[in-house]
């Protein structure tokens, strides 16, 4: 048990004051040390205070229930209060020492009440601590037991009374009431100054260490460092393993792992993020630094944002799971803006470059060049080998609440691309070409895994759009890239539900028709259809329409009738005038074979609309 604090060596001599002189030695007192050490300092004065009235009661002598029902008098004959209201109990054995001593009050006119709110305003929590002090500073001497009094309503915060609890020390289990008996013990003043003192000079330390930290890196960026070698600076600055991400978390370059203890903490990492119901992340909660605690590692995530849009991640591995990751933000914010500012000379470079590739993308699919040799030649600068072999795509975009074919969501589809593909050094040639966006993809593996990730990246800037890509087949010369871009327009025809359409996927039909004999095709389908062709938009429209379904119903009368809407004696009109065009029997096999054959061709390749 710890003793009471005891000053028989002191001669103890009274002295009065007023409550205004009192109310401003305590205003001085929590405006210099603090509302926290100015309760420190007037618990242990009311303590004393109730120590040294204990002593003069103890003189005079009598039981302990009588000495403690001089409480209430003391507290009125020092001015603290107008009355004194409590209900105590006191358990005494048989050789009359104390058992247990509970009790609970209500202090009237509290003086500390008067001057804390004259001088503060209403507090936040109780703020009679002198009255609590003295209170457990008697009782204690009283008693030679510890006892504590609780004030736990307060008109200097705004309750209608101000009422307490009085237990023994051992009796009270509270944890904030642990923590205000803590403050009731001897502190010397100069050991807090040195504790701050050597606070101070930490997070100074910590300050010149973030400050020599950003100076490293500004050098760097200034010097054009890449990436990747201000990634390997800011490992070797705070040895700490490091990551770029994309917005999938999807490593661009780490250092400090290697790929199996990186693809370790990977997995790691997806199993302790949030995600939703169906397992995937949502990027765009992330939109501060943030801390993943994982079974195995521990690592601090901040955003990467570029023009107020983040463009992936950088990150801090920790394999001790009991480092304090709070003290570490300052160093991957700076990180992070290190991060921004490279990526947005980049990007403004790379939108310089993209201008420029895309009118050479332009000029090849226009085939607007002297000689194959010059545009491969020109191609390397563009860092896409044309040698080798490539693909056509084209990505639709389709909304219902935006207006996607405005040249400025295009161009934002555009930027979003090449950011993406940017972080992930994939070299392609992207334009807007007649109202769609053209991309030429140069061939790698998992090249529709690569396909499905810008597409998810797309969704995630542009969530109110819905994106395809349709794919050419494989194309090993760019003078049949325009042959490629028919074929990509096919399988966006062909496979209008699939996120991603390839040509190679398409029907029989669709199959027969390449980049070498689609032009054939159309001309020779459209000299068998010509007289039809040649009529007004609208006649023309109704008689395609009529023969295709016609055909496709293999001569069924009934099953026409049905599917076109129309009579008997229509129908029969009409078959007999498309035969007299077309110089045709619809009913011959072979003939009627031929005929759908076109209409499917021409079907595909966009021409009709049947």
């Amino acid at each position: 048990m710890r003793q009471l604090e005891e000053f028989e060596h002191l001669e103890d001599k009274k002295i009065s004051t007023t409550s205004a002189t009192f109310g401003l030695l305590r205003k001085e007192l929590i405006e210099n040390l603090g509302m926290n050490r100015a309760k420190s300092f007037l618990l242990r004065y009311g303590w004393n205070l109730g120590q040294a009235h204990a002593k003069d009661v103890l003189k005079a002598g009598g039981t302990i229930k009588e000495m403690l029902e001089k409480a209430g008098e003391l507290h009125f004959q020092t001015g603290q209060i107008s009355n004194l209201i409590s209900d105590r109990s006191v358990e005494m054995d048989a050789h009359g020492n104390l058992l247990s001593i509970t009790a609970t009050g209500e202090w009237v006119d509290s003086f500390e009440v008067e001057e804390h709110v004259k001088n503060h305003g209403l507090s936040a929590c109780p703020v009679c601590h002198t009255l609590t002090g003295f209170g457990s500073g008697f009782t204690s001497t009283i008693i030679k037991r510890r006892v504590f009094i609780k004030e736990v309503e307060c008109r200097g915060k705004g309750d209608s009374t101000c009422t307490f609890e009085m237990r023994l020390e051992e009796d009270w289990d509270e944890p904030g009431m642990q923590e205000e008996i803590g403050l009731y013990e001897k502190s010397r003043f100069i050991d807090e100054l040195n504790g701050t003192y050597e606070q101070v000079v930490e997070h100074k330390n910590h300050i010149e260490r973030a400050a020599a930290f950003h100076d490293t890196l500004t050098s760097k960026l200034s010097d054009g460092d890449s990436i990747e070698e201000i990634i390997g600076t800011i490992h070797d600055a705070l040895n700490v393993p490091v990551s770029i991400e994309d917005l999938n978390f999807e490593p661009r370059v780490y250092r400090g792992l290697d790929e199996i203890e990186y693809q370790h903490f990977s997995d790691d990492f997806r199993a302790a993020i949030n995600k939703t119901k169906s397992g995937k992340i949502l990027p765009s909660t992330h939109t501060g630094t943030f801390i993943i605690r994982g079974k195995v590692h521990n690592r601090l995530v901040s955003p990467i944002i570029v023009q107020k849009k983040a463009i992936g991640y950088i990150t801090f591995f920790y394999l001790d799971k009991d480092a304090e990751l709070e003290n570490e933000t300052m160093f991957i914010r700076r990180a992070a803006v290190s991060a921004a500012l490279l990526f947005l000379n980049e990007k403004t470079s790379l939108e310089a470059v993209e201008n420029i590739k895309a009118y050479f993308f332009e000029q090849l699919l226009l085939k607007q060049y002297t000689s194959v040799p010059s545009m491969i030649y020109r191609g390397y600068y563009m860092g896409v080998d044309l040698k080798e072999p490539f693909y056509i795509a084209t990505l639709k975009c389709s909304s219902e609440h935006l207006d996607v074919s405005k040249v400025e969501f295009l161009e934002q589809v555009i930027q979003s691309v090449s950011r993406y593909l940017e972080m992930q050094s994939y070299k392609i040639l992207i334009t807007e070409y007649e109202g769609h966006i053209l991309m030429l993809l140069p061939k790698v593996e998992r090249l529709r895994y690569m396909i499905e990730n810008i597409l998810k990246h797309l969704h995630q800037e542009h969530r109110h759009a819905e994106f395809q890509v349709a794919l050419s087949s494989e194309s090993d010369s760019i003078e049949t890239i325009e042959e490629s871009l028919e074929e990509s327009r096919v399988a966006l025809r062909l496979n209008s539900e699939e996120r991603i359409a390839s040509f190679e996927d398409v029907s029989i039909i669709g199959s027969l028709i390449n980049s070498k004999n689609m032009l054939s095709i159309r001309r020779l389908a459209r000299k068998e259809l010509e007289p039809i062709f040649e009529l007004k938009d609208h006649k023309r429209d109704e008689l395609l329409k009529t023969l295709y379904v016609f055909l496709m119903n293999g001569g069924n009368l009934q099953q026409s009738i049905s599917d076109l809407s129309l009579s008997m004696s229509g129908l029969m009109y009409r078959i007999t005038r498309i035969e007299k065009l077309l110089g045709k029997e619809l009913r011959n096999p072979a003939v009627a074979y031929e005929l759908l054959l076109m209409l499917d061709a021409l079907k595909i390749l966009g021409d009709i609309d049947v």
